[in-house]
């Protein structure tokens, strides 16, 4: 039987028509008319290499905000690998630039790269082993390089639950990111590790606030604060506003380090052809027990449909958002049942601390709503696959959600791979829009 094809309407006007009208009228950036950023200018905009394994899921710290003090020593807790990190070349001038893989983390505040000189140690028993063993990318040349070691002060960062350790010296460096010249950059260099890495990169870059970096003096064991990367970059005029952006893409597992997997900005958002505007604010919150801003902490809620056609709550906390940490950390008993609404189920594996959940299984809605607004997450997302490669694990998926106990929570990369996060440190406030499809 014929029907004859209905005109598409929105609005009483013709999907045509609209496209005309909606092209003279001028579309509001942010939900806070008061706000306005400027896109970033070309030269602080660049693309952020792909990971080769971006669908692995590491094991990430559940409490990695706390940080805390035992006798003389200053210990910072943070995220190991996940193979979903976003990354970016990093150029360390010298005597001859040296472009460094680094990692992209949010959740953090220093900037470090292991030395070709460096040590590598046994995670377990701590004895000496080859540098191949601690598989990190290609490592800083110090007879190319420039660091003026600042001898009063040492680095010690370490990884749990996983028992890894990097320690080495903090110094001055002339860094450059795209087109973004830092010349006095204070940075650390690993010489001593005790981590498996990813085979790809050599170092991170943490975007945090500097009361979470992890220098000490020698001398005391104090922590030594400094100014972050991007916290110099606003206080030596380097960018004109105090805002940085990411916009991370989807990467399909076997896809080439070499193709873009996203964009970052400094000094301002990324091209327009990231995201849906508007932006929804939110203000950047004290993380309980660090004295002033420290994480990207704020406020939301979790909600997510049930088998039973009812809509759940899992509280309002919160939360972290974090481009160093692969899954959501939910409240314990929002991630079991959250967990529970996958067809088939989730299932609780004890040993390795997450939910594994048949590959083809059908993911519930679940979403943040942060400053009023339901943001939910892509179902692609929803289910992770493989577990660092590990054999045995090959084939088995993950749920995206895992189990933050009780305590400040975390919004992952599984998350932020549909939306655009701008970090305002000027106004201390977060905003989040959609991301273009792509």
């Amino acid at each position: 039987m014929y029907f004859s094809k209905p005109t598409v309407t929105w609005g009483g006007l013709s999907i045509a028509q609209f496209i005309r009208h909606s092209s003279c009228i001028a579309v509001q950036l942010f939900s806070d008319p008061s706000i306005s950023i400027p896109e970033a200018p070309s030269s602080h905009q660049f693309s952020l290499s792909s990971h080769p394994q971006p669908d692995v899921l590491n094991s990430p710290v559940r409490r990695r905000f706390h940080h805390f003090r035992s006798g003389k020593g200053f210990e910072a807790v943070n995220t190991l690998f996940s193979g979903v990190y976003p990354s970016l070349n990093l150029t360390w001038l010298g005597h001859k630039p040296q472009d460094l893989v680094v990692l992209i983390d949010t959740g953090s505040s220093d900037t470090w790269v292991v030395s070709s000189e460096f040590q590598c140690l046994d995670i377990n028993t701590k004895v000496p082993r080859p540098q191949e063993t601690c598989a990190f990318g290609k490592p800083y040349d110090s007879a190319l390089g420039s660091f003026t070691n600042i001898t009063s002060q040492k680095f010690s960062i370490s990884y749990f639950p996983e028992s890894q350790t990097l320690n080495g010296s903090m110094g001055y460096a002339p860094l450059r990111l795209g087109g973004l010249t830092v010349p006095n950059q204070e940075v650390a260099l690993v010489t001593e590790a005790a981590l498996i890495g990813d085979g790809f990169s050599s170092g991170l870059i943490g975007l945090g606030y500097p009361a979470i970096t992890a220098a000490s003096y020698r001398s005391n064991g104090s922590q030594a604060v400094y100014n972050p990367v991007f916290t110099t970059m606003v206080k030596e005029g380097i960018v004109k506003n105090a805002v940085f952006t990411l916009a991370l893409d989807r990467v399909p597992r076997g896809t080439s380090s070499s193709v873009p997997a996203g964009m970052m900005a400094f000094g301002g958002l990324v091209s327009p052809r990231y995201y849906l505007p508007p932006f929804t604010t939110v203000p950047i919150e004290e993380t309980p027990g660090i004295p002033g801003l420290s994480f990207y902490t704020m406020s939301l809620e979790l909600i997510y449909d049930r088998k039973n056609g009812t809509t759940a709550s899992g509280g309002t906390y919160q939360s972290i958002i974090d481009s160093g940490t692969a899954p959501n950390f939910v409240a314990s008993a929002a991630a079991a049942d959250i967990n529970d609404q996958f067809s088939p189920s989730a299932v609780y594996n004890k040993t390795l601390g997450y939910w594994t959940v048949d590959c083809n299984a059908k993911a519930p809605f679940a979403a943040f709503k942060i400053g009023g607004k339901v943001m939910p997450m892509n179902p692609k997302d929803m289910i992770v696959r493989s577990l660092n490669g590990l054999p045995g694990f090959e084939d088995v998926c993950f749920s995206s959600f895992a189990d933050g106990g009780d305590s400040v929570f975390i919004v992952g990369e599984v998350w932020q791979r549909s939306y655009v996060v701008a970090y305002d440190i000027g106004r201390s406030q977060l905003h989040f829009a959609n991301r273009a499809p792509y």
